[in-house]
């Protein structure tokens, strides 16, 4: 009996030995996640931009592109979810750049919430830049909305400018896209 007990505690340390090493082994992982997260946060502020030269005189035409955005949507009879919206604009050329002359914001009255660019950039071949508006800030509303001044001088192919809005509430997570018409 002995034989066979010495072998049932030595299963039962070992067992407990291989599930501490793999909470620890867990543990880390999810930590590594949130490090990664963390090195993601803000991202685009971080992106150092060439800078547009005074464009006195020039005859490059300039477009305004519109993308609907929600800072809020409703639910449930009436419930709002508040929502983060990320406003991607993507040079989608491989050879030509594109300048980016302002992005605001804009409420549901049309009225200016906030400017994002109030001096222009040259956006790069490939290159994407982003800009969030967080869930906290609902002075948008469910007609919320940013313009977007740019220029091709290049002739760069069409940009796409998208926003991706998330949201949770009320036993319901939301996410969905909307683009600048083309």
């Amino acid at each position: 009996m002995t034989a066979k007990h010495n072998a049932s505690q030595f299963v039962s340390i070992l067992s407990t030995i291989l599930v501490i090493g793999l909470a620890i082994y867990l543990g880390s992982l999810v930590k590594s996640v949130d490090t990664i997260e963390e090195k993601l946060s803000h991202q685009a502020q971080q992106i150092e931009r060439t800078s547009l030269k005074s464009t006195n005189g020039s005859t490059d035409d300039t477009y305004h592109s519109y993308v609907p955005v929600y800072s809020h949507i409703y639910t449930d009879g009436g419930k709002a979810v508040l929502l983060e919206s990320t406003l991607v604009v993507r040079n989608t050329d491989p050879s030509a750049n594109i300048n980016i002359h302002s992005i605001n914001y804009y409420d549901t009255n049309g009225q200016l919430v906030r400017e994002f660019v109030s001096q222009g950039y040259k956006l790069d071949a490939m290159s994407s830049s982003e800009y969030l508006v967080e869930k906290r800030e609902v002075s948008g509303g469910a007609g919320a909305n940013f313009l977007i001044q740019w220029s091709n001088p290049n002739q760069a192919s069409a940009p796409i400018f998208e926003a991706v809005m998330i949201g949770s509430g009320h036993g319901k997570d939301i996410s969905f896209t909307s683009r600048a018409p083309q």
